[in-house]
Formats: structure tokens, C-alpha cells, sequence
């Protein structure tokens, strides 16, 4: 059957305005300032491949050229924008873009499905066991002491909230800890585990964050409080103590994006703030970003105007060596290892100190935690790991 005229022309038009799209997104592409940053996706976009004989022969340049193209097409994060309200608010998918569970107000992970192994936790529990009692013997050797503390991540507080269909980890979660707290019992390695901390004052939810992996100031906060009440229970030098009379408390009214909230690019309707900690009396102090100095003038970095808060509030986000020095002398000097989960603690954790030192291995190579050891021999080493690294023996867990 021949089609009509019309719908020939019909098709034509339908084929010119394709192609017609095609190129002006093509000449948009080109035309358009290029950005090396995804704000929303948190990562770098890819950079223009370089043109060799070789890459060309094995196909990695137009492979990367794709890439590229597709990281800087004309109107992607408009259209990235639509595919994640359609699947937030149309679609009302339990799983965004097998990353981010929606569930009961919160964001979460999405764990992938894994047998629990024993043999490989038990054989991860004591090879981390057996660096932490490395090191706490070397702090020991010169009269200083070693803390472990292990904090709960989003998914082991948010345990509850997940459907029954997906992974929340609870297996492994006890299994892990338990495993590790009994090699650490047996080493005499001290450690102090905040979920039973949290668990003892109230729920575990209390003190995590709805669209973060990290805990806010008060988590970090009772944190502190607990490890300074353990180093002085054990007659530790913890003289001076930031008591709850001792600071003020001010919740910021910018609406606090979090890494997950990002991740759905600000579209999830949150209503979660970050706060700060301000002790009443004032503490000069110099701060030195990977042995710079810093125009700091405090530890907190504010959110510009009305735009969202990250977790970067917190001492800027990660460095790889940050040093706080209060220049009180009578004060005792820690040294304080771990990742991400540092950088709320230390802007509490600094008052109590003469010098504060902070490492974070993902992004220090210079020396390693034994070097630093033997050349600043602090009175106290703090190591802060969350549950989901507890068994991690690469980087921060040494």
C-alpha cells in the first residue's frame, strides 16, 4: 500500500528536524565554554584526548573522544536533570541509577548482594589488628597512648529503612565488628565503638545524616566527647575537655545538599541542615594545609548567600595534612589518621590540644604512620574509621 503524500513529507520533516538537532547539538558542544568539573556528579569530566599514531592503531582515542563528547554534549545536565525527576517523581523508583536507595526519607547506598566470609573476615580482623598493635606499641615506647575508634556508617544507622527486598549489610555489619573488637580485645589495642556509644543515648538515626555517609557536628561532637571521657577514665592526658556549657550550637539555615542529595543533582526534597560548634572562649590558633599556612581564621568554611551546604563545611573537606597549633604548651599533642569521618571531629577535637596533627593516607604519601610516629611523637594517636572500612588494610587502615 503506497503511503499519502502528506505522511511523505511528514517524514521528511521528521528526518530534517532530527538531523537539524543533531547538528546544532553538535555546534553547541563545540562552540560552549567547556567545564572541567561536574559540581553535581562530583568528579572531573573528561579532557580532550590526545592525537598519536598509537592510540589511534588501538582505538583508545576514539574510545576517549566518545568519552569526552558525551561528558561535554550540549545540554547533558539539563537532560541528566529530567531523567532523575522523572525517576524520583514519576516513576517513584525505589533505586536511582543503581546507586541511591529511596527509602523512608532518607537517601542510601545501594549495597550490592555478597555471601558473608567468614574466613576473610576473620583473616581481614587480625592483619588490621596486628598494625594497630604496631603502632600502639610504638606510641607506648615513649609513654603515649593509641585509640581506635569506630564509627557507624549511614547504612549501619539507617539499617532499618531499608526495603526487605534489598541488602542492608546487618550481617556483615556484625560480623565485621565483632571480629575485629574480639582481635583487638585479645591484643589490648583500646578502642572505642560508637554505635553502642550513640546506641546507649538514643536512636542510632539521631546521629547520622539523612543524605550523607558522614555524621554532622553532633556526631562528631559525642564522638569527641566520648574518646576524651575514655583517654581520661584510662588517666590520659585530657586536662581540657569542651563540656556542653562550654560552646554554642548554631544550625545554618542553607539547606544541606549532602553527597547523596548531589548525587540526585539537589532535586530530593530534604529538609536537613548542618550546624557548627563555636566555643564561648575564643583559642587563637595557626593552621597549616599541607605545610602551608592558611588565611583560616577558623575551622569551619560557611556556604556562600542562600546556596546548599555541603560536607566540606567541615575543615574544607579533605587534605591530605592539616596542623592546628594553639601554642599552649601545657596541653598535650595528638595525632589523629582516618578519612572523611575526621573532618567533623577535628573541628571540635582541635580545642582540647596544644597541636593537632591530621593525616588522611587516600592523599598522603610522604611518610608513613610510623614515620610520623617516630618524628612528632604525640601523646595521643587517634585512629577514626567507619564501619564500612573497618576491615579496609590499605590506606587509612594501615
Amino acid at each position: 500500500m503506497k503511503r499519502s503524500k502528506a505522511w511523505s513529507v511528514l517524514d521528511g520533516a521528521f528526518v530534517f528536524i532530527f538531523f537539524a538537532a543533531l547538528c546544532l547539538v553538535a555546534v553547541l558542544t563545540v562552540i560552549r565554554p567547556k567545564t572541567e568539573y561536574s559540581f553535581f556528579e562530583n568528579r572531573n569530566l573528561a579532557a580532550f584526548p590526545t592525537l598519536s599514531g598509537d592510540s589511534v592503531l588501538d582505538g583508545t582515542y576514539f574510545k576517549d573522544l566518545d568519552t569526552y563528547i558525551q561528558d561535554h554534549a550540549a545540554g547533558r545536565e539539563r537532560c541528566l536533570k529530567a531523567d532523575m525527576l522523572i525517576n524520583l517523581y514519576v516513576l517513584h523508583r525505589p533505586v536511582i541509577n543503581d546507586r541511591i536507595v529511596v527509602s523512608d526519607n532518607v537517601l542510601l547506598p545501594f549495597l550490592d548482594y555478597a555471601a558473608v566470609d567468614s574466613d576473610s573476615i576473620n583473616a581481614g580482623a587480625e592483619a588490621v589488628s596486628e598494625n594497630l598493635l604496631l603502632h600502639s606499641e610504638q606510641v607506648r615506647e615513649y609513654g603515649g597512648e593509641l585509640y581506635y575508634v569506630a564509627v557507624p556508617c549511614q547504612y549501619v544507622c539507617y539499617e532499618d529503612s531499608y526495603p526487605w527486598y534489598l541488602n542492608n549489610r546487618s550481617e556483615y555489619t556484625e560480623a565485621s565488628s565483632s571480629a575485629l573488637f574480639a582481635k583487638l580485645d585479645e591484643e589490648g589495642v583500646k578502642y572505642v565503638d560508637m554505635r553502642n556509644v550513640f546506641a546507649e543515648s538514643g536512636p542510632l538515626p539521631e546521629y547520622s545524616s539523612s543524605v550523607d555517609n558522614h555524621f554532622g557536628i553532633e556526631g562528631a561532637y559525642k564522638t569527641y566527647r566520648a574518646v576524651m571521657d575514655r583517654i581520661k577514665e584510662d588517666g590520659g592526658p585530657a586536662d581540657l575537655i569542651l563540656g556542653d556549657a562550654d560552646y554554642e550550637l548554631e544550625y545554618l539555615p542553607n539547606k544541606y545538599l549532602g553527597s547523596r542529595g548531589r548525587q540526585l543533582f539537589g532535586l530530593w526534597d530534604g529538609d536537613e541542615k548542618l550546624a557548627v560548634i563555636r566555643p564561648k572562649e575564643d583559642v587563637p590558633f595557626e593552621r597549616f594545609d599541607n605545610g602551608k599556612e592558611t588565611a583560616a581564621s577558623w575551622v569551619y568554611y560557611l556556604p556562600q548567600g542562600n546556596s546548599e551546604a555541603l560536607y566540606s563545611l567541615y575543615m574544607g573537606g579533605d587534605v591530605a595534612m592539616t596542623e592546628i597549633r594553639t601554642g599552649r604548651g601545657d596541653l598535650p599533642d595528638v595525632l589523629i589518621y582516618g578519612d572523611s569521618f575526621t573532618n567533623a571531629v577535628e573541628c571540635v577535637a582541635w580545642y582540647s590540644f596544644d597541636t593537632t596533627l591530621t593525616v588522611d593516607f587516600r592523599y598522603y604519601k610522604d611518610k608513613t604512620l610510623s614515620e610520623l610516629i617516630e618524628e612528632r611523637k604525640p601523646d595521643l594517636v587517634i585512629c577514626i574509621r567507619d564501619y564500612e572500612a573497618l576491615l579496609a588494610p590499605f590506606d587509612n587502615g594501615q
